[in-house]
Formats: C-alpha cells, sequence, structure tokens
C-alpha cells in the first residue's frame, strides 16, 4: 500500500476548507454529500490500512476521525444537508476547525 492515508488526507484537506473553496474544489456536486460521503470512505480506509497492511494512526486520531464522521452523518431529512447549511451549519463549521487540527496529524506515508 503505498499511501494508506491518502483518501483520509484528502478529505480532511477538503473539509477544512471555506465554503466557497469547497463548492470550487467539487462543482458538480451536492458538496455537503460529497463531504461527507468522501469522510465516510477515509474511514473505512484506515481500518483497510490497519486490517491489510498493519498501518495504524494513534488511537486519539482515529477516535477523533470517527466522531466527526458520525457527526456529519446525520439524517437526510435534517438541516444539515439544507443548500446553504455549508455556509450556516455550526456542524460544518466545527468540522471544518476540526479537519484543520487533524489535518497536520496525518502521516504523510504509512
Amino acid at each position: 500500500m503505498a499511501d494508506p492515508y491518502l483518501l483520509l488526507r484528502d478529505a480532511l484537506r477538503q473539509l477544512s476548507l471555506e465554503p466557497e473553496a469547497q463548492r470550487k474544489a467539487l462543482p458538480g456536486t451536492v458538496v455537503t454529500d460529497e463531504l461527507a460521503l468522501d469522510l465516510n470512505n477515509a474511514v473505512q480506509s484506515i481500518q483497510h490500512a490497519k486490517d491489510e497492511a498493519g498501518f495504524a494512526l494513534p488511537a486519539e486520531i482515529v477516535s477523533a476521525v470517527v466522531s466527526l464522521n458520525e457527526t456529519l452523518s446525520a439524517p437526510p431529512n435534517t438541516d444539515l444537508w439544507e443548500r446553504g447549511a455549508l455556509d450556516r451549519h455550526p456542524a460544518w463549521a466545527q468540522a471544518r476547525t476540526i479537519a484543520r487540527q487533524l489535518l497536520p496529524l496525518i502521516p504523510q506515508r504509512g
């Protein structure tokens, strides 16, 4: 496995952007959905990296990433997914802050 944390770094990088930059980075998509799906895929890749290649992040980082993923796993009928949610919903603001804190803690390679 060349870089077991690539998906995680990419997901956190996108989450760390301001809303307008997120929209520019993900044109033609429902940005909130794409951000949440990318993070969820990254969480799955963490487990795969551990199970398949023996790479493991410190438990506190994994816990923070999983918690962030759970925050962005709200049911589809909540205001987290409304059109303007990136700009005004506190969960998206918190996600940007957490992503900025976590991003430098993710190794560049396993």
